[in-house]
């Protein structure tokens, strides 16, 4: 029924590999399989007995050959000896001969393989009755001796002087041709107890009739044993029984009865043995018998019996010392007359061979044994290797796992002969060896299946994560704003990132074209170049510079390109041995433009740092030398009266100096440094005042074909800045407007208040806030786009200069715009004019309250005052406009006198130049060591240098107003007199 399983269905009881680990796995599948081929074995069903006893013919075949005990002869009533004497049966007489002369030979025991049931019909005591019987004739026998009328008389005679031992049969049924009674001899039979308990007993097969020799014969002859032998179920003979059970009584095979009768015994003994065997033993001989009786023939001997035809011997062609005192048997082996019996060790072996050999195995050393207990040693020894090669197949791979399988059985095989040579014990391999091979295929297919369900779940895992990576990478390359790209190897777009979405609205279109078709004609000969160079490692391309012709829909790009820095590096593919084969590019493309705007940037501000630079230095210099014509006429004009002609010439001077300080304030406006962002201020007034001020006047007079517009909001919020300051970027961009409109036109400014939610992208970047916008709209002749980046570069200018402009009016109004924290935007087209809007922070703040009018009585006073100056004369026009304010003065030219200074006296003010000489301290150093003696001590910095951070550290640790120069006598006495009325020291 085992050949309907399928090893799929068989499979599928054994647990799923993936609920536990490997070792567990293919521990219980072992078990499993181990526990069911054993209980197969148990059962030992018609397959499993065949393969059992071939697998023990095996060991019997192929065991080493042992050296016969004992001498036998075979007398062998052949085809050679029915030729010569005629025919079976011989009349006994001649039988009754040949015996005689075999024990006339002096052979120790004669063994008759022969039965002869009936009586001789060929002896003249027959035919003497049958004569008279029949004929009614009577013959006269009395000369003649009476053994030699009756031939079983005869052999009767001839049996009963000798050491002859006769075969009998016996019949497990009813059988006709018995005779009961029938003169057999039983054997005495001792079990000796062992412990508590008796040995084992066997189960002897029990027989229910007999076939015996004629009696006359069983009479003569005190020996017998049973000539029975029953081959297994493969038809093969492997066990002979040595003892049947026959009315209550135990009688000897053939050949153990002519081993008692060649040892002179008549009692056996069964004695126990290891492995629940039970013994036979007579004159010290010691013979396995099954729970049966059965004894297994074997082992293989090195000769065979010597074997004389019967007919020789009757023609005493035989010397008889060849027989003296050996066994011999008589036999027949002619065809007709004798059975062939499949052996282990041969395929057709007669009766008389195998009592032969049967007599030979009993008297040997070794002897075959087998009890059922065998059984259970071989599944122990299964399971044992089952466990073992549990542990082989977990850790060693398919190969050396078949490799140890094979060998362990084997080992398992060869070990069952090894113990068979030595001991006689015969354990059957097939049950180990049939579990390694059936463990080894079952264990390595459920191996197979494990690897193969934890690589399907790997590839499964495996691809889940391929998945999430291609989704993350996908993800990520959406994120990068950077373009990944990979060209074939005639640089054809075979890959392109999702970046490339913001330049082209279809970018599969790039896929298969060439990249240098995207390359600005001006630089695909630097791209061609080092993109083809193909180079890897430290030598590939990085940061290549190019212009691209890719453009973003929001953004108007100058002539179609933008910037774009390009690294890359080639792709080269290994076939087995080949060489590197270059397959394609691969590289990272970045969008610069807007860092290059900002380098432009940079370079700009660059520039106005150098200008600012010149600027302050010159302004330095120029407002020392303007303090003369500013500060000296204030003095004058206040002792002259406004009849005196002077009065007019000086005032010309005040103004031309006033005029100069102008000129050196745009250049500090220039440098950023001199603008004021404390006070409040209103773009609807300054522009209002503008509009209304002689500078106006002059430029419409100038230009009378313009026009000018307002659209101011009346809402307008305010701003914290500089009123002078704004009022200049006004004029200027008034002034650029008017002028770019030659042949006359209209300009239109406009204010409004504006809240950004978001950032907004411009000429610049203006962040998300609240401004007040301001612009300035003309319909003149407009700015050409690869001027408009330009147009706020120091003494870049279009214009004539010799006529109108300096190049520095725009970069004004850039710096003060940025200086009050603003933004610019520019829109302009070439033909159609230019607007451009100011966006300035706004500011809840209100406007000042405006002052009345000052007088001289305001500011004068009668305090100290220490005047601390480098230059000789500063310090005489400091002296001077003091001591006119009515002060009393002390004049020092360093750091350290004035430090002296206070130390000797105490003083109300002290009046700081911020620059004091290069070798000297400076205003700040002498100021922080004047306040270490005077904690509190008031001070006032002027300086002809823009306002510096050293100046603001100054008035952070005590210091008042700055007071730029040149300076007015009000604007000097308003500033000492606010520092002296303040609260303090």
């Amino acid at each position: 029924m085992w050949d309907n399983v399928s090893l799929t269905s068989l499979l599928s009881f054994f647990p799923h590999p993936e609920k536990r680990n490997l070792k567990k796995s293919l521990l219980f599948t072992s078990t499993i399989l181990t526990f069911f081929l054993s209980s197969v074995y148990l059962i030992n069903p018609g397959i499993v007995q065949f393969l059992q006893n071939k697998s023990i013919d095996i060991i019997l075949s192929t065991a080493l050959v042992v050296k016969p005990k004992l001498d036998i002869v075979t007398i062998d009533i052949d085809e050679k000896s029915l030729e010569k004497i005629g025919q079976w049966p011989w009349s006994r007489y001649i039988f009754g001969w040949l015996l005689r002369k075999i024990q006339d030979g002096g052979a120790a025991v004669i063994g008759v393989d022969i039965l002869f049931p009936e009586q001789d019909r060929t002896s003249p005591k027959n035919w003497k009755e049958s004569l008279a019987e029949d004929f009614g004739y009577v013959l006269d026998t009395s000369n003649i001796p009476q053994e030699i009328l009756d031939h079983d008389l005869f052999l009767a005679n001839t049996l009963a002087q000798g050491p002859f031992v006769l075969g009998y049969e016996f019949f497990f049924t009813k059988n006709e041709k018995s005779q009961p009674p029938c003169l057999l001899t039983p054997v005495s039979l001792s079990r000796p107890s062992i412990g508590k308990g008796e040995v084992e007993k066997v189960n002897f097969y029990r027989a229910e009739s007999v076939l015996c020799n004629y009696r006359k014969l069983t009479e003569a002859t005190g020996e017998a044993g049973f000539l029975n032998g029953v081959p297994d179920d493969d038809g093969v003979l492997r066990r002979l029984p040595l003892l049947i059970k026959y009315h209550d009584r135990l009688y000897p095979s053939f050949p153990l009865a002519v081993l008692m009768k060649l040892n002179n015994q008549k009692a056996l003994s069964v004695e126990p043995d290891t492995f629940q065997i039970n013994k036979l033993s007579f004159a010290g001989l010691h013979i396995p018998l099954d729970l049966h009786g059965n004894y297994i023939v074997g082992p293989r001997f090195t000769t065979e019996s010597r074997r004389y035809s019967a007919a020789d011997i009757l023609e005493g062609k035989i010397n008889s010392s060849q027989l003296q005192h050996k066994i011999v048997l008589v036999g027949s082996t002619a065809a007709g007359l004798s059975q062939k019996y499949p052996t282990p060790y041969s395929q057709a072996q007669t009766l008389i061979d195998l009592q032969a050999t049967a007599l030979q195995s009993l008297s040997s050393d070794i002897h075959p044994a087998r009890t059922a207990v065998f059984t259970l040693y071989e599944i122990a020894i299964s399971c044992l290797l089952s466990l073992i090669l549990v542990m082989v197949v977990s850790f060693c791979r398919t190969s050396l796992s078949g490799v140890i399988s094979a060998l362990a059985a084997g080992v398992a095989c060869i070990g069952a002969g090894a113990v068979y040579q030595r001991s006689g014990l015969l354990f059957s391999p097939l049950l180990p060896a049939l579990t390694v091979l059936s463990n080894f295929l079952v264990l390595t297919m459920v191996k197979f299946r494990y690897f193969q369900l934890q690589a399907k779940q790997e590839t499964g895992e495996t691809l889940l994560l391929l998945k999430s990576s291609e989704t993350s990478l996908e993800s990520i390359l959406r994120s990068i704003p950077d373009i990944v790209f990979r060209l074939d190897s005639r640089g054809n777009f075979i890959f392109i990132s999702p970046a490339i979405s913001r330049y082209i609205r279809a970018p599969q279109a790039l896929l298969g074209r060439p990249i240098w078709d995207y390359v600005a004609p001006e630089d695909r000969g630097k791209a061609w170049h080092r993109l083809n160079e193909r180079r890897t490692g430290k030598r590939a391309t990085v940061d290549l510079e190019i212009r691209l012709l890719l453009t973003k829909e929001d953004n108007n790009d100058v002539d179609g390109f933008r910037f774009f820095s390009v690294t890359a590096e080639g792709i080269y593919r290994s076939y087995l041995n080949d060489p590197k084969v270059f397959v394609g590019t691969q590289g990272i493309i970045k969008d610069i433009t807007d860092r290059k705007i900002l380098e432009s940037r940079l370079i700009r501000a660059q520039k106005m740092e150098v200008v600012g630079n010149l600027a302050a230095g010159i302004a330095h210099d120029l407002n020392n030398i303007l303090s003369g014509l500013v500060s000296y006429p204030d003095l004058l004009l206040l002792e002259i009266p406004k009849n005196n002609p002077l009065h007019k010439k000086i005032s010309a001077i005040q103004k031309s100096g006033r005029q100069a300080a102008v000129i050196v304030n745009d250049l500090l406006t220039l440098a950023r440094r001199n603008v004021d962002l404390d006070s409040i201020s209103n773009l609807n007034s300054i522009i209002s005042e503008y509009l209304a001020s002689p500078e106006f006047n002059r430029l419409r007079e100038k230009y009378p074909n313009s026009e000018i517009t307002t659209n101011l909001d009346p809402d307008l919020v305010n701003v914290q800045g500089s009123d002078v300051h704004l009022t200049k970027v006004i004029m200027n961009l008034v002034h650029n407007a008017i002028e770019a409109m030659p042949a006359g036109g209209s300009i239109e400014i406009t204010t409004g208040n504006l809240n950004l939610n978001a950032d907004l992208i411009a000429y610049e970047s203006i962040p998300a806030g609240r401004y007040v916008c301001m612009s300035v709209a003309d319909n003149g002749v407009g700015i050409a786009e690869k001027d408009l980046s330009r147009i706020f570069e120091p003494f870049y200018t279009k214009k004539k200069t010799e006529k109108s402009g300096t190049g520095l009016g725009m970069t004004i109004i850039w710096a003060t715009v940025k200086d009050h924290k603003g933004y610019l935007d520019v829109v302009s087209q070439e033909g159609k004019g230019t607007t451009l809007t100011i966006y300035l922070p706004a500011t809840e703040k209100g406007l000042d309250i405006q002052k009345g009018k000052v007088v001289l009585e305001d500011y004068i006073g009668s305090e100290t005052i220490l005047v601390v100056e480098d230059i000789a004369e500063q310090r005489d026009l400091l002296r001077n406009m003091l001591i006119r304010l009515g002060y009393t003065v002390i004049i020092v030219s360093s750091g350290k006198e004035a430090v002296a200074a206070v130390r000797r006296q105490s003083v109300h003010l002290v009046i700081l130049d911020m620059i004091l000489g290069e070798e000297d301290m400076d205003g700040l150093e002498t100021y922080r060591e004047i306040r270490k003696m005077c904690p509190r001590q008031k001070a006032i910095i002027i300086s002809s240098y823009p306002e510096s951070e050293r100046i603001r550290e100054a008035q952070r640790i005590g210091a008042g107003s700055y007071v730029p120069k040149p300076f007015t006598l009000e604007q000097l006495g308003l500033a000492i007199r606010k520092e002296l009325d303040a609260p303090g020291a």
